[in-house]
């Protein structure tokens, strides 16, 4: 008893106010909230020290932590029922009056409660929601505030202009996240040719043009995309660059090229390759046409 005294006390509720009954949820959500995250902790530790694979890991993780959350819900509705349903009736009519006049700003709260809790991203990510893409410089309950990069995702430059998102929109519409890998990210870019051209000569010096702009990022990529799967228990690729080829339409052919890159320098690495190519493509065409 002298214990709960002390419990009661830090949380600043005086003893001789609480009803037997009052005490008694107190107690049982205390106690509830212990048992929960007890058991979660417990059986995270067991599949972290398991040896299945990562997606089962994940898996688990994501079902444990929903049924935790779920239990929880459920036991303090249970535990606070009686008092829950008295609050309920004596603001129902002020809930349904600021529903009705404020609903576009309740949808931002929402949005951004959202994007807290589920750490959506953070100030200096890269992002892209309904079309929209730039870095995030500011966030608050109501907006995003994002420093533009543009025309839509063909350059990596900023247009000089910030746009106010409202957080309403992290409800409805996907966000991606350009930034999830932290300092190094894997880059995609794409270059186009005519199927009469000689694809697997481009493809040489492409893979040569990266190598050698991109060469002495590959490890500390490496290392870092090896600790995020550490940290999220996913699989993640290697990180040296590639090269894959996509038809789009009967005469042409798309080369699809994904290098390592600091999370900064995205657009300055493509540049760099892109220039590097067409040295190589140009001088090494220039050489076959008089050797011939």
């Amino acid at each position: 008893m002298k214990h709960l005294d002390k419990l009661l006390d830090f949380l600043g509720v005086e003893l001789s106010t609480l009803g037997q009954e009052q005490l008694l949820h107190i107690l049982s959500t205390l106690i509830l909230i212990f048992l929960v995250w007890s058991t979660r902790n417990i059986f995270n530790r067991s599949i972290r020290k398991s040896n299945w694979r990562m997606e089962e890991k994940r898996k688990w993780y994501v079902t444990i932590r929903n049924w935790s959350s779920m239990i929880l819900l459920f036991g303090f509705i249970s535990i606070w029922s009686t008092e829950i349903q008295t609050f309920a009736v004596s603001v129902v009519a002020v809930s349904a009056a600021l529903i009705i006049s404020g609903k576009e700003i309740i949808l931002c709260i929402h949005g951004g409660l959202l994007r807290s809790l589920n750490g959506l991203f953070k100030i200096g990510d890269r992002i892209e929601i309904d079309g929209i893409r730039g870095d995030v410089i500011d966030t608050n309950l109501f907006v995003t505030k994002l420093m533009e990069i543009g025309p839509q995702n063909f350059t990596h430059q900023f247009t000089g202009r910030s746009i106010n998102i409202p957080n309403a929109l992290f409800l409805t519409k996907e966000v991606i996240n350009e930034s999830f890998m932290h300092k190094y990210v894997l880059h995609v870019f794409k270059m186009a040719f005519k199927r009469d051209e000689d694809l697997q000569f481009a493809e040489k010096c492409m893979k040569e043009a990266a190598d050698l702009i991109c060469g002495e990022f590959v490890e500390k990529a490496q290392r870092n995309m090896d600790q995020i799967r550490v940290k999220e228990e996913i699989e993640v690729p290697r990180a040296e660059p590639r090269i894959t080829f996509r038809f789009p339409n009967a005469t042409e052919v798309e080369m699809i090229i994904r290098i390592p890159s600091p999370a900064s320098k995205k657009g300055n690495l493509e540049q760099a390759v892109l220039r590097e190519f067409m040295k190589r493509y140009q001088m090494n065409t220039i050489n076959r046409r008089e050797d011939g």
